[in-house]
Formats: structure tokens, C-alpha cells, sequence
């Protein structure tokens, strides 16, 4: 009997102790319930991207435009967005000031920034598209607008 009680607490012990999963950590303060998510941002030289931590009030806030909000370096403005086929596809609509993002690396950080973002928090997620006030013509040499950035292009899971 003693055996038998002694195994039952330890596992009672090692189902307590968990193991870590890759959700989001959540944070209860008060009432609001808080996840750490991860996010992308350019390194200094706008050369590559580096994740970081960012905390995401979950109740009060869209995910997509907190990202947004979040990860965008320059002063263009999210006009809309709508989530297409089951949500495995991402159209972003972006406002004019996308014409004030300059030359191809501030292009490239603008969207490998955004996009990884998206894919690291939204699993389902295969495709993001940048559009430019409703349109899907490309206006931009130095990013693609109307196209699909895809997942497997950025080399995310």
C-alpha cells in the first residue's frame, strides 16, 4: 500500500512539473490576459532580421493590426485586410505612404519583418500579399505588390 502511494505522488509530482509547450506564454494581471508573442525587426545595418518578445494584450486588440502596428518601421498606414482561403492567405492593404519606403533594402526589411511576424504567429498562414488601395498592380520596383510572399520563400516551418 505504502508503494503504491509513494508512486502515486510521484507521479502527481512529475505531472505538476509539466513539460514547456510553444504556445504563447500568457501573463494574468487584474482581469486582462496578456501573451508574449514573437515578433520580427530589422538588425541595425538593415541587413537581416532578429526575433524579439512583445507582450499582446489578447482581449483588447487585433492581432493582425498589433503586428502591424508593432513591426512596422516607416509611416505606412494599414488601410484593411482580409484573411482569404480558410485563412492561408494574408491581402494587407496598404495606403500611398508605401510609396515613401525607399530602395530594396528598406523594402526587403519592411516586408521580411511583416511577413515573418505573420507566419511566426498565425500557423495556418502560407501567404502574405501587399496590395496598394484595393489594387493588385504592381506600382513598386523594389517590392512586390499583388504578389504572394510565400512561407517556404522565408524559410519558416
Amino acid at each position: 500500500m505504502k508503494k503504491l502511494v509513494m508512486l502515486m505522488m510521484v507521479i502527481l509530482l512529475l505531472a505538476a512539473c509539466g513539460t514547456e509547450t510553444s504556445q504563447p506564454k500568457e501573463n494574468t494581471q487584474g482581469s486582462a490576459k496578456e501573451k508574449t508573442i514573437v515578433l520580427y525587426k530589422s538588425d541595425a545595418n538593415a541587413e537581416f532580421t532578429m526575433p524579439f518578445e512583445e507582450k499582446y494584450p489578447s482581449k483588447n486588440e487585433d492581432l493582425v493590426k498589433f503586428i502591424f502596428a508593432k513591426v512596422n518601421e516607416h509611416e505606412v498606414a494599414l488601410l484593411d485586410y482580409e484573411f482569404e482561403q480558410e485563412d492561408k492567405s494574408l491581402v494587407l492593404n496598404l495606403g500611398d505612404d508605401v510609396y515613401t519606403i525607399q530602395g530594396s533594402a528598406g523594402a526587403a526589411m519592411f516586408v521580411e519583418t511583416l511577413v515573418k511576424s505573420y507566419f511566426e504567429n498565425f500557423p495556418k498562414l502560407q501567404e502574405v500579399t501587399f496590395i496598394h488601395k484595393g489594387s493588385y498592380e504592381s506600382i513598386l520596383d523594389h517590392m512586390m505588390i499583388g504578389e504572394p510572399y510565400k512561407r517556404e520563400n522565408f524559410k519558416m516551418k
